[in-house]
Order: structure tokens, then sequence, then C-alpha cells
């Protein structure tokens, strides 16, 4: 059962980064009252040149003042919802196994699945919801991890959903160019 579940996990992450997932319009259905909303998102596209990777975030999280050595970008909704998409050098160098096991030993995780060099980690964490989704290519962890508060969680599923599955490396972008 066990091996069936981790199956399961698998197909779903490679699933959701199938090339073209992020291709959704960034305008809701029309039959949406209050676009632009957490009950009715649209998004922006975030791309990050130096480290080489994009990822969807919806308009109503603020821009924040971006981390000082290009490594990421935070946004915020209020103070209920922080997104950070960030990347960094694997250094030392680890295995995606190496990783996810690093990131899957917190406290209060409550789901993490890996799929060869992709992993996604849910929990809770000081009366917070978190999730992240983190890719390890060209020697750089690139990630995309929110943080917010519990009552958003039925609003916010979709949303993560679409967050995760757009995450995307760009390669040959950025430090991504160049040796490591």
């Amino acid at each position: 059962m066990r091996s069936f579940i981790a199956l399961v996990a698998a197909v779903a992450l490679s699933a959701i980064a199938l090339p073209g997932a992020a291709d959704a319009p960034a305008v809701p259905a029309a039959s949406c009252a209050n676009p632009g909303t957490i009950e009715c998102p649209t998004y922006e596209r975030y791309d990050n040149r130096r480290f080489g990777f994009s990822v969807d975030v919806p308009t109503f999280f603020a821009r924040k003042a971006a981390d000082g050595d290009g490594r990421g970008q935070p946004f915020e909704y209020g103070k209920v919802a922080k997104v950070r998409a960030w990347a960094m050098y694997d250094n030392p160098p680890m295995t995606a196994d190496q990783l996810y096991a690093d990131w899957t030993r917190r406290d209060g995780v409550t789901f993490k699945a890996l799929a060869v060099n992709t992993w996604v980690v849910r929990g809770k964490s000081g009366g917070r919801q978190f999730y992240s989704r983190s890719i390890l290519a060209d020697g750089i962890v690139t990630t995309v991890e929110v943080s917010y508060a519990p009552e958003l969680n039925d609003a916010l599923e979709p949303i993560l959903a679409r967050m995760g599955a757009s995450l995307m490396i760009v390669p040959g972008a950025g430090v991504r160019a160049r040796p490591h």
C-alpha cells in the first residue's frame, strides 16, 4: 500500500510539472464577480532573471522589497499569507533525495512527496500552515513557499496548486548559463 501511495504521489508531482502547466489564462473565468481577489484570483508571472526561474503569483499578493542579492522575491497578503519565490546554489552539493530528507525533517510536516528532482512539503508550524515546492536542477535549488493562516486553507488550495504547477526553471538563463 505504501508503494502505491508513493507511486500516486510521484505521478501527481510529475503531472503538475509538465510543460504547459503554467499556460493557463491569467484572467479568471467570466463568471468571476471580483477578479484579482482571493476568491477570484488573477496571476502575474514572476521571473527571476538571476537564477533563471519563474512562477505565477496571484495579483492580490503585494510585492515587497526583493532580496538584495537577487535570490528571491517576497509577497504578502495582509498579515495572513506570505509567498516567497527564491533560489540558492546547492552548496555543498546534495542529491534531491538528501535535500528532500533535510526539508522533511522539520516539525509539523503533514504531507511530503518526492518525484525525481522535485519535492513538495506541507504542514503546520507556529499556528500557520505552510506549503513549499522545490526543484533541484543545474546545481540550484529553486523554491516557492507559502505560509498562511489556517482559515485561508480552502481558499488557497487551488491557488497553491496553480503556483506549484507553475514553478519552472529556465534552462540557460542567468546563472544557469554558466558552469557552477
